[in-house]
């Protein structure tokens, strides 16, 4: 189970990564925090969507529960 810490530690790398691969570009840190923090729930909610069998239908589903329990 990946926790708050966790979370916000993956997003802090993969940001840095972005910013590395884009050339260094001041002024775009909120941009490449929330592209890293997006990418980061798509990972979350695919591997949740495989865990549950990859049910047709139901990917949209499990990528608005994990973006929900985000916001609490």
């Amino acid at each position: 189970m990946e926790t708050k810490t966790d979370l916000d530690r993956i997003v802090r790398e993969r940001a840095y990564q972005i910013w590395e691969q884009e050339g260094r570009q001041e002024g775009r840190s909120d941009e490449y925090w929330h592209r890293a923090h997006e990418q980061r729930l798509r990972e979350r909610a695919y591997r949740i969507w495989e865990q549950k069998g990859s049910p047709e239908g139901q990917a949209d589903r499990h990528y608005s529960w994990t973006c929900g329990f985000e916001e609490v």
